[in-house]
């Protein structure tokens, strides 16, 4: 029996592991569809995070500024030494002779200055390290640095611009999915007032006039309904699309609109703009990149200075006389100074075209001062604008709750006709859509001005 009873246990337990086994093997949509539905689950920050992450104009900008980055590398290598190396094999032809007839004593006589060597080697290593470059070098690296700055300040501002899009397509997706709530629940309550109506024509109460009234009513409705469905499913697919997701994905909305308590007054906010703002800065650090280049373009007025050196080991070694067939090695070294005075005035030129361009960054970046401060201004009075169309709109919105009540009361009393009630459904169903979109307003009027104050991306 004790061999029977542990037979049965060892099967139990095999039957329950490979129970397990199975669980762990099925896939993750037949584990768990309740965390399988939550991955399509954002709130705003998740919905920009998603943008953020896959979106291909940042990734083009962070390597715009990784080739910005490399620029300064670049122009910091020119302060080291030049090193150059070289290795070549020459040829000559057989009739090369170094060998004169001079005049003596028994008339002329032959006389071989040197070796007739025809196979040349030679393999030189030169150095060149720069001592004054008429502060060339120093103002490509600011310069460089500078413009490395700007690229970075534009990966912010890409950053912003695609953030401030997902809010859009994030608040849109909830207008759009507000408003066909309020348009379903206007044709349930259609639909719950035909069957009255029927239901009073039967009795005598209602004339078919007031039954096809509400049947034109509930058709207008339901189009109403499909309208709104098609506009839920194209904000979707805007959704996903900026966070880079399938376009058919199913996407569930977490956050609601929550009204601020307080907003900074506007001079503050220009302020905090011109300072964080990253175009701003971006257009702040052209303007330097352009003031370190005109001094670049005017080092050519200055002599360059470098010193120089090379080792040269040939065979044979034309540097030593006489020459012989075989592997020697010399070296010099100096001090070279060089001075383009090249006429034409390419200096002029260059340093003009450079200062043009800098004066240019400069009123660029003036413009766009004067244009922030408008912006952000504009910004705020659309965002005190909104809080208060949400306000009104609740207040609406309860009113046409209290008025939709007092007209289906007063109808089920028989006191009005069903014309007034479908009015004050439809002045019900107004009022649902009006707070949706005035909530939906607000929100993005809030993500415009963070974005105008150039507040970080996870700010609203």
């Amino acid at each position: 029996m004790s061999f029977a009873r542990a037979s049965v246990s060892v099967l139990v337990l095999a039957s329950l592991l490979g129970v397990w086994g199975s669980m762990i093997a099925l896939p993750a949509e037949a584990q768990a569809p309740e965390a399988r539905s939550s991955t399509d689950t954002f709130t705003v920050r998740q919905a920009v995070r998603h943008a953020l992450r896959a979106n291909p104009i940042i990734q083009a900008a962070e390597q715009g500024a990784t080739a910005a980055a490399a620029s300064v590398r670049e122009a910091r290598s020119a302060w080291f030494p030049a090193v150059t190396g070289q290795a070549s094999y020459r040829r000559l032809s057989g009739n090369v002779d170094y060998t004169v007839e001079l005049p003596g004593e028994a008339g002329e006589q032959p006389v071989t200055f040197a070796p007739a060597i025809l196979d040349r080697y030679s393999a030189r290593a030169s150095v060149t390290q720069p001592l004054f470059t008429g502060f060339r070098i120093p103002n490509q690296h600011d310069a460089a640095q500078a413009r490395t700055r700007a690229t970075r300040a534009q990966v912010d501002a890409t950053e912003q611009t695609v953030a401030f899009e997902t809010r859009a397509a994030y608040w849109d997706l909830y207008r759009a999915r507000a408003q066909a709530r309020a348009t379903a629940k206007s044709v349930e309550l259609i639909e719950r007032r035909l069957t009255d109506v029927r239901n009073q024509r039967a009795a005598g109460r209602a004339t078919e006039a007031d039954v096809l009234r509400v049947k034109a009513r509930r058709d207008r409705v339901r189009a109403e309904r499909l309208r709104a469905r098609n506009a839920v499913e194209s904000a979707r697919r805007a959704l996903n699309d900026q966070m880079g997701r399938p376009l058919e994905a199913p996407v569930t909305l977490a956050d609601t609109v929550q009204l601020s308590q307080t907003e900074r007054p506007a001079d503050a906010l220009v302020e905090r703009a011109l300072q964080r703002r990253p175009d701003l800065r971006a257009l702040r650090q052209t303007v330097q990149a352009q003031a370190a280049e005109v001094d670049v373009a005017q080092s050519d007025w200055f002599p360059q200075v470098a010193l120089t050196g090379s080792y040269l080991y040939a065979r044979p070694n034309e540097q030593l006389f006489p020459p012989e067939d075989r592997f020697q090695g010399t070296w010099e070294a100096g001090v070279q100074l060089s001075w383009d005075l090249s006429l034409g005035f390419r200096t002029d030129a260059a340093t003009d075209r450079a200062r043009a361009q800098w004066q240019q960054a400069r009123y660029e970046l003036q413009d766009r001062r004067e244009s922030v401060r408008n912006e952000v201004k504009k910004r705020a009075e659309d965002v005190a604008q909104a809080r208060e169309a949400v306000a009104a709109a609740e207040t609406s919105l309860a009113s046409g709750r209290a008025a939709y009540r007092a007209v289906q009361s007063r109808f089920e009393e028989g006191m009005v006709v069903v014309s007034d009630l479908l009015d004050a459904e439809r002045t019900l169903r107004e009022a649902r859509s009006q707070l949706a979109a005035a909530q939906a307003d607000y929100a993005l009027a809030r993500a415009a001005l963070a974005r105008a104050v150039g507040r970080s991306v996870w700010q609203e």
